[in-house]
């Protein structure tokens, strides 16, 4: 947050930053279930995933992941079968992912996932980085833009 451009693409000094977690399909059920059964979001064909998101007091958002395809090639099925249910990325909401990109390619060193910033779910634009954490590994963070209401 140091670097005062990206720091309000991610609308600091209040970002919305959301936790998801990816978990098996039963257990995606069951939270669902045990919360009123929130809207899934409409998640493009490509991706392999479903997804709700649960929104707590003190704005405290969780993303719960399941893989359409258990045993399948998809980032979430894959994230399942080597990692088990957990943490699978951070979410923080951006004003401009595609300049976000940049800045974090060009003073950081980090590059995204993909070349370019692409559809994620309701209408949203996304990209994902990963970032090395203090312990020597990699946290996923996505970075995603609301749609415009253009």
């Amino acid at each position: 947050m140091a670097e005062s451009e990206l720091s309000a693409l991610l609308l600091a000094p209040n970002p919305v930053i959301t936790v998801g977690v990816a978990v098996q399909r039963d257990t995606f059920s069951r939270i669902r279930i045990a919360n009123g059964t929130p809207r899934l979001a409409d998640v493009p064909p490509d991706q392999d995933a479903e997804e709700f998101d649960l929104d707590f007091k003190e704005e405290i958002s969780l993303d719960i992941l399941t893989t359409r395809e258990p045993g399948g090639s998809g980032a979430i099925a894959k994230y399942l079968a080597k990692l088990g249910e957990g943490i699978q990325q951070v979410e923080y909401r951006c004003t401009d992912v595609d300049r976000a990109s940049q800045i974090l390619k060009e003073k950081f060193k980090v590059t995204s996932v993909y070349p370019e910033t692409r559809a994620g779910a309701d209408g949203t634009r996304v990209n994902f980085f990963f970032v090395k954490s203090p312990d020597g590994g990699n946290v996923l963070i996505e970075l995603y833009e609301l749609p415009s209401r253009g």
